[in-house]
């Protein structure tokens, strides 16, 4: 049997403990130990594979720091192409130098991208792998490639922008003033799709293509819509007064252009010194000066164009203006209410024809179900033929406490007759006929649909429902401090 001295056993034991904590991370020794005895280093590297991001036309470095490298060659390579071995280049291109164990690359392109690698001539072949990722700024290419796209009003369009670059960028259009079917003023995709155009989608349109590199790049597509004219105009009724100057206006939408003429009960109208045209853009206008009885009457805005004709109506009248209520809702008195109205007329006002009802919240209170109206004559000599902001007042008398009435009005002069205004509702004071609130509802009395009822009952909504308990409120306060004045 051999027997092993105690200092050669010893001796292995050191060598052993040595070679392992000399191992690099991957598991292989840092030190050769070769048949000699003497022993060699391994080289490690101090850099990790990684990515490498950087601009188009800039300067790259793919590091690759190498720690003990002694006689040992640093090999670059792309893919599977020698680059170079230690100092010597094996690729003739003066962009690459190599630095040290680095490589560096200058004016980097999009070929320049791809994966690199690092690695150490030793026994057992050790390496890092560095990617490069140019970085490219975002291109954009639209079609129709011209710029501009020509449909009819109804046909279906499509507008394209294709974006390039390095990441790839995302598309995003965009136009002035308008909103795209998601409610949005902008739209994300390369596609943009319309399924029937109108007036609304012309203009110019702008895609952008943005991938983060460098300012978003941008191209603009032109829609034109072709239409027949559509007609818009500012009043449908227009008031004046004999001696006055009276302007109608229309605004008119055409692709192609639109003739516009003016009509005067189906005869075109003439300029003159009195009835001038005028047209600014799409807004055409006809001035009548020192106007007569005469010029009273029907005008139509008449355009048309190569796909088709458009008109619209304007009354020119000396009729009163629709009338205007001035008071306040809320009254101060338990069975009086004061009502006050404006209106515009140029011809003296001959009568106002006032109207009136009560509202009802029980079906059991059956009195004054349907309108009331009085004729309030005026003083034939109390305006002149100048125009006028007329102001009129009536007191209602003998009202009952704590209801609702509403009433409307019109206004005669010598040309006819005003529309009726809106239902005007008010209120007095007290308490004696106002129900619980939380069992109030109204009743529609018959005559005039007021906007807060149908036929029948109904329930008042919300915000009806706080004004009526608002004004219960205010009710109990005057009510109760009348209690406490008289104590």
């Amino acid at each position: 049997m051999m027997s092993i001295r105690p200092k050669t056993a010893l001796c292995a034991t050191l060598v052993c403990a040595l070679m392992f904590l000399l191992q690099d991370a991957r598991g292989n020794p840092a030190i050769e130990l070769p048949s000699s005895g003497a022993y060699t280093i391994i080289p490690q590297f101090t850099s990790p594979s990684q990515t490498v991001n950087i601009k188009i036309g800039e300067t790259a470095r793919l590091p690759c720091e190498v720690q003990n490298l002694g006689t040992f060659m640093v090999v670059w390579k792309k893919e599977s192409v020698l680059i170079s071995a230690g100092n010597t280049k094996v690729i003739r291109d003066n962009r690459l130098n190599i630095v040290g164990t680095s490589l560096d690359i200058n004016k980097v392109s999009s070929k320049d991208s791809g994966n690199y690698t690092c690695e150490i001539n030793t026994d057992v072949p050790s390496h890092i792998n560095i990617v490069l990722n140019v970085l490219e700024p975002a291109k954009v290419r639209r079609f129709p490639e011209e710029g501009r796209i020509q449909a009819r009003k109804g046909d279906p369009v499509t507008l394209r922008c294709i974006g390039e670059g390095n990441p790839p960028p995302s598309i995003r259009w965009s136009k002035p003033g308008f909103y795209f079917q998601n409610g949005d003023d902008k739209f994300q995709g390369s596609v943009l799709s319309f399924q029937a155009v109108g007036r609304p989608d012309v203009g110019l349109y702008e895609c952008s293509a943005d991938n983060g590199v460098s300012e978003p790049a941008t191209a603009t597509i032109d829609v034109k819509v072709l239409y027949p004219p559509e007609i818009e105009i500012e009043r449908s009724w227009i008031h004046t007064g004999v001696h006055q100057e009276a302007y109608l206006t229309c605004i008119v939408h055409a692709e192609p252009g639109a003739t516009v003429l003016w009509y005067r009960e189906e005869r075109v109208i003439v300029p003159s010194d009195t009835r001038i045209l005028e047209s600014s853009s799409n807004k055409h206008t006809l001035i009548l000066r020192n106007v007569e009885e005469s010029d009273f009457g029907l005008y139509s805005c008449t355009a048309d164009n190569l796909l088709g004709r458009s008109s619209q109506n304007i009354e020119l009248s000396g009729r009163p203006s629709r009338a205007i209520f001035k008071s306040e809702p809320m009254g101060n008195s338990v069975d009086s209410f004061n009502l006050t109205w404006k209106i515009d007329s140029y011809a003296p006002i001959e009568e106002y024809k006032l109207m009136f009802r009560k509202l009802f919240f029980n079906e059991t209170d059956d009195l004054n179900r349907v309108w009331k109206s009085m004729i309030i004559p005026m003083n034939q000599g109390s305006s002149s033929g100048r125009h006028q902001h007329h102001k009129q007042s009536y007191m209602f008398l003998q009202l009952d406490p704590g209801s609702i009435y509403e009433a409307t009005v019109t206004a005669r002069n010598r040309y006819g007759t005003s529309e009726s205004s809106e239902a005007f509702q008010f209120h007095t004071l007290g308490l004696e006929s106002v129900p619980n609130a939380k069992n109030l509802e109204i009743k529609d009395v018959g005559g005039i649909d007021t906007g807060l009822t149908n036929s029948g009952n109904r329930h008042l909504n919300s915000k009806t429902m706080a004004g009526y308990q608002c004004l219960i409120l205010a009710l109990l306060a005057v009510s109760a401090t009348k209690a406490f004045t008289s104590v």
